[in-house]
C-alpha cells in the first residue's frame, strides 16, 4: 500500500511527463526561508527549478505572463489584482517536469512552498496552465489550507460555442498536464446537455488525475453518458487551444 499523502490509487505510467508551472508575484522577504515542516514540503522536486527574478527585468522575456494573450485574460479577469502584481518587486518561478509520477506528493511539495510564498509577502499566484490569477490568501485556502489533492481545483472546464457545429457547445479542459495526462475536448454537444456534458468532463479529470488511463478509441459506457461516443487521443503539446495532447469526443446528433 502507498505511503504517499496524495496517492493516485489507479496510476499506470502514460510514459509522459507531468509539467508544472506557476509564478509568484509579490515582495518577498529578502531571507525567505521554508519551514518545510509547517508548510509540508520535502523541498524542490527533482526536475523542477524555483527562480526568483527582478519583476521587472523577467517582463522582457517571451514567456512573461502578464504580457500577450494571457496578460489580457488576466487583466480581463482582475484588472486591480492584475496591477498589483505588474508593481510587485519580485516574481518567482516554479517550472519543471517529472516522469508520470506515482503519486502526487511532488504537487504537495510545490502546493507547500508556494503557500510558504503567500506567507512571506506574495501579492498574486498566476498559473499559465489554466489561465487563472488568484490572490495569495485565496491560493492558499483553495490549494494548502485542507492538505487534500482535488484535482477539479487544479484543471479549468471551459465551455464555448463550438466553432466547427453551429449551435452546439465545446465542452474543453486545460491543466491536465500537471498530471501527465491528456485535456478533454467534447465537440458538438447540445446546448441542453452542457451540464451533463460538464459533469464528464469532470470524471475524465478525475480519472486521470488518480492515474488512471483512458485508452485510445475506447468505447464510453458510463453512467449519464450518451451511447455511440468514443474515445482517441489527438493533437500535440503545442496546442494552444490546451497546451497539451486532448481526449477528443464528439456528442452524438
Amino acid at each position: 500500500m502507498s505511503d504517499a499523502h496524495w496517492p493516485r490509487p489507479q496510476w499506470k505510467d502514460s510514459g509522459e511527463q507531468a509539467f508544472l508551472l506557476w509564478f509568484v508575484f509579490g515582495d518577498l522577504d529578502p531571507d525567505f526561508r521554508i519551514d518545510a515542516v509547517a508548510y509540508r514540503t520535502r523541498g524542490t522536486p527533482p526536475g523542477v527549478e524555483v527562480v526568483r527574478y527582478e519583476n521587472k527585468a523577467l517582463s522582457n522575456w517571451e514567456g512573461y505572463p502578464l504580457a500577450g494573450t494571457l496578460g489580457r485574460v488576466l487583466w480581463d479577469e482582475n484588472a486591480h489584482l492584475f496591477e498589483r502584481a505588474k508593481r510587485a518587486r519580485d516574481c518567482v518561478m516554479l517550472r519543471g517536469a517529472i516522469s508520470d509520477p506515482s503519486d502526487l506528493d511532488n504537487l504537495r511539495d510545490l502546493v507547500g512552498t508556494i503557500a510558504a510564498l503567500c506567507d512571506s509577502g506574495a501579492i498574486a499566484v498566476v498559473d499559465p496552465q489554466t489561465l487563472s490569477m488568484l490572490a495569495a490568501p485565496q491560493w492558499r485556502q483553495t490549494f494548502f489550507d485542507g492538505d487534500a489533492i482535488e484535482p477539479r481545483d487544479h484543471v479549468l472546464i471551459l465551455c464555448d460555442e463550438d466553432e466547427e457545429v453551429a449551435g452546439r457547445m465545446h465542452v474543453h479542459t486545460r491543466g491536465m498536464r500537471k498530471f501527465a495526462r491528456p485535456d478533454i475536448g467534447m465537440r458538438n454537444v447540445p446546448p441542453a446537455a452542457a451540464n451533463v456534458a460538464g459533469e464528464l468532463a469532470a470524471r475524465f479529470v478525475h480519472f486521470q488525475a488518480m492515474g488512471g488511463i483512458v485508452a485510445d478509441g475506447v468505447a464510453l459506457e458510463i453512467d449519464g453518458a450518451p451511447s455511440g461516443m468514443s474515445v482517441h487521443t489527438v493533437g500535440t503539446f503545442d496546442d494552444p487551444a490546451f497546451n497539451n495532447q486532448h481526449l477528443a469526443l464528439r456528442w452524438p446528433d
